[in-house]
């Protein structure tokens, strides 16, 4: 800060940059920012109004946050260092509705994730994901970096709740399904070759743990005990891959798309 020839007081432009900064993540009034800095308020209000400043920035960025992640107001309040009070108060008088972004993204996702052929790429979907939240969130006016961060967190949290039950199982069904195909090669290939035979013997057991994981998935451990001690139990490794797939399918009978 330096003064010219008529006493007046010049700041650099560095210094009003940070007090810009400043302003537009406070929600502090203009006073207290004044204060905090030592300028008058006149000055501050001059910079404000030259400079369309806009303290917006920071209730953008908690709007975001709770009609993406849902985070609670407390939460809000500690994250960004502003009062319960203040962020309920915008929430009320502005409508802010709750995970509405995530909401209106995840609807549009639950079917194509679930529903869609195993070789889907979850990395081009979640930059599906991504591009529908950011176009929910331009309204908003927010930091492209502050976007970016806000999309990459809720995407990834998107496609885990996309990823159900159901689509989990068939993950599991169609490696046992291929580890059990591969394991028929090995064997037809294999002949009276020793090294071979042990190679298969590994093979088979990790295909048996395969197989022994998608029961439980499909069952429960504890249902899977009781039917063995009831003599009643079928091996999977002898069902048939249509079996195994209306397995897969059980909990979801109107999606009986093949594997």
């Amino acid at each position: 800060m330096t003064e010219n020839r008529q006493g007046k007081k010049s700041y650099s432009n560095d210094f009003k940059l940070k007090v810009k900064r400043y302003y537009e993540r406070s929600l502090e009034s203009k006073q207290k920012i004044a204060l905090k800095f030592g300028i008058s308020n006149r000055t501050l209000a001059l910079w404000v109004m030259d400079g369309e400043w806009e303290n917006k920035v920071i209730l953008k960025e908690i709007r975001a946050m709770y009609e993406t992640h849902g985070l609670s107001i407390n939460a809000l309040s500690k994250k960004y260092g502003v009062s319960v009070s203040l962020i309920r108060k915008f929430k009320i008088r502005d409508k802010w509705e709750k995970k509405k972004i995530t909401n209106e993204v995840s609807t549009v996702l639950k079917d194509k994730l679930t529903t869609d052929k195993m070789s889907l790429f979850l990395d081009t979907k979640k930059e599906e994901v991504k591009e529908a939240l950011k176009q929910s969130l331009e309204n908003l006016d927010l930091d492209p970096v502050v976007v970016e961060a806000i999309a990459e967190t809720s995407s990834d949290e998107l496609i885990l709740k996309a990823m159900n039950t159901t689509y989990i199982k068939k993950q599991i069904l169609f490696c046992a399904i291929v580890a059990r195909g591969e394991l028929i090669k090995m064997i037809k290939r294999a002949g009276d070759k020793a090294k071979d035979n042990m190679n298969i013997i590994i093979a088979a057991e990790k295909v048996s743990k395969l197989f022994i994981d998608a029961g439980f998935s499909l069952f429960g451990k504890e249902q899977i005990q009781v039917i063995e001690n009831n003599n009643n139990y079928v091996a999977l490794t002898q069902m048939n891959i249509s079996d195994l797939i209306a397995l897969a399918n059980a909990d979801n009978p109107t999606s009986a798309k093949k594997l």
